[in-house]
């Protein structure tokens, strides 16, 4: 599928869904209204790091709005960078933060462009996609 035939919902979500998954954590589904993804109570349990945690989730978050530039974050995806500086113990997430934290997501995005857009175009057509879906499609490509 050509890029100018993405939609921007879809191009927004993928990005959340491709971060996700390549920063391990799991996602349960992913449409073109929202990406659900695991909570962090299981992986700080299996000794993952909350620093870690917190900087991959808000990655995360803001890597939708990286990924499509004319949409805006959610109260979900805001949500979830609150709750990612929270975990990090980062006081209020100051403003250079969020601005370290956009820096990071949007170097995520150039690096997963390729499957940011083969997740968008998948989601463009099927509209709703499972965790297991997800990780088959990203799985096989290593």
């Amino acid at each position: 599928m050509k890029l100018d035939t993405i939609s921007d919902r879809a191009l927004h979500e993928a990005g959340h869904g491709v971060a996700a998954f390549r920063y391990g954590i799991g996602v349960r589904r992913v449409s073109l209204d929202e990406c659900e993804i695991e909570p962090p109570g299981d992986f700080l349990e299996q000794g993952r790091h909350h620093g870690s945690l917190a900087v991959a989730y808000a990655v995360i978050a803001l890597a939708g709005q990286a990924a499509a530039p004319k949409t805006v974050m959610s109260t979900s995806d805001q949500l979830l960078l609150a709750h990612a500086c929270f975990l990090g113990s980062f006081a209020d997430c100051p403003a250079e933060m969020g601005r370290a934290f956009l820096i990071l997501a949007e170097h995520f995005v150039l690096d997963h462009r390729e499957e940011i857009e083969k997740l968008a175009g998948i989601l463009d057509q099927r509209r709703n996609m499972s965790g297991a879906e997800v990780e088959e499609i990203f799985g096989s490509m290593g």
